[in-house]
């Protein structure tokens, strides 16, 4: 992402504090080498707002955290590039997902960013890579993990953030609540 894009410091501990569950950090030591970030809201999965910052943030700059909402939103999450291939990233996730079993939503949604869409925009428009993608035809090192994690694919989204080695296309995303007792 844009380093304008990124959390700050200051950022993260605000969504920590606003919701600790949601955050959840990896550490080797005292280092962190991954996190992943997000908070409970409704969402109408067909008619998203606009940009991430909308579905955050309230134009008064509130976090929009919502203990009453049907989704875990997933807003970010990164480990570090030492520290791939050991699982981290899922564990991050799992631990995201027993706190939407704890709350029963109804799941975890998320904008997938695609790092691997640049290499194949020239070819292939975004719903046949996502197809591909889905189909483990074509590898994205962000979304074939999120696959691996039990997430679905709903749809491509443009311009719901900055990311320019996709053309700003990311892909949305939910892991259903498997467990999800209704309301």
């Amino acid at each position: 992402m844009p380093p304008g894009d990124q959390y700050t410091a200051k950022e993260l501990r605000e969504l920590a504090q606003i919701f600790p569950e949601g955050t959840v950090v990896a550490l080797d030591g005292d280092t962190v080498v991954g996190m992943g970030t997000g908070i409970f809201c409704d969402l109408d999965l067909d008619n998203l707002p606009p940009s991430e910052d909308e579905i955050l943030y309230a134009l008064d700059g509130r976090n929009l955290h919502d203990w009453n909402g049907r989704f875990y939103f997933g807003s970010d999450m990164a480990v570090h590039p030492d520290y791939r291939g050991r699982r981290i990233g899922r564990e991050i996730y799992n631990r995201r997902k027993a706190v939407i079993q704890k709350y029963n939503k109804q799941g975890f949604v998320a904008a997938a960013v695609l790092p691997g869409y640049g290499q194949h925009e020239a070819t292939l428009d975004i719903h046949a890579y996502l197809a591909k993608v889905v189909a483990g035809e074509l590898y994205d090192p962000t979304l074939s993990m999120q696959i691996r994690n039990g997430f679905q694919v709903i749809r491509p989204i443009k311009d719901f953030f900055v990311f320019p080695r996709s053309s700003n296309w990311c892909a949305l995303i939910i892991w259903p609540n498997p467990d999800f007792k209704g309301e």
